[in-house]
């Protein structure tokens, strides 16, 4: 092999060149791992979105069926009722009275509680 020259100036510039180069490869090393991180905290904020997702969609799909099994309900307890012997009679006073004393808990009755109050007799059938 070839001798190589040691001089003090071409020590100095391989230390120097090795810093460098060290120096060069630490931020690259460094920028990469701040760009997983942002990336990392990217990535959980979306999976904590979808998973909000899915429990608002599974929440809303739950909602929607019992609104039907409760309308599905009301309609077969309204037809039930009208077919009951004596459902197209008026209803007695005394029973109006009793219902009506069981709202004085409100003592501001909505106008659709008003509204929905007899304003008189059913004709005869």
């Amino acid at each position: 092999m070839f001798p190589i020259p040691l001089s003090p100036r071409l020590i100095l510039a391989g230390v120097a060149a090795a810093a460098l180069m060290a120096t060069a490869g630490g931020l690259y090393l460094r920028g990469r791992s701040d760009a997983a991180e942002k990336a990392r905290a990217s990535v959980e904020a979306s999976q904590a979105a979808q998973r909000t997702a899915e429990v608002t969609t599974t929440a809303l799909d739950q909602h929607a069926g019992r609104t039907v099994i409760i309308r599905e309900r009301a309609d077969a307890a309204v037809q039930i009722i009208e077919a009951a012997p004596g459902a197209d009679s008026p209803v007695p006073p005394a029973v109006l009275d009793a219902w009506r004393s069981g709202l004085q808990h409100d003592t501001t009755p909505a106008d659709a509680v008003r509204a929905a109050e007899p304003t008189g007799t059913l004709p005869p059938t």
